[in-house]
């Protein structure tokens, strides 16, 4: 399953931004590729705990209806969602852990 979501980036003090309006999702990187990157990796992460959870994934907005101000960047960031659950199951018959995915209230 592949999903598309609206990601607004903005510029922090130290590092950018970004926040998954439509999933509670934030995250940081330290430039825009880095940013996306890691946007991509939280996004698919809790797309797969929420799966797992029994949870239905939020329907995504489009990027022409996230609220954002005048100095942030709004883009789009897919998931691959079996993907993602693949290279966990991978890293986990390695002995790795699961990465923790914390959300906004």
């Amino acid at each position: 399953m592949k999903l598309v979501y609206p990601v607004i980036i903005s510029q922090g003090s130290k590092y950018l931004l970004a926040s998954i309006p439509d999933c509670r999702i934030d995250t940081q990187g330290n430039d825009l590729a880095d940013v996306i990157s890691m946007a991509r990796d939280a996004l698919s992460l809790w797309c797969v705990c929420e799966q797992d959870a029994g949870r239905e994934l939020p329907v995504p907005s489009t990027s022409g209806s996230v609220e954002h101000s005048l100095d942030e960047l709004v883009t789009l960031v897919d998931a691959d969602i079996d993907a993602y659950r693949k290279k966990l199951a991978k890293s986990e018959r390695r002995g790795r852990t699961r990465p923790l995915v914390a959300a906004r209230n």
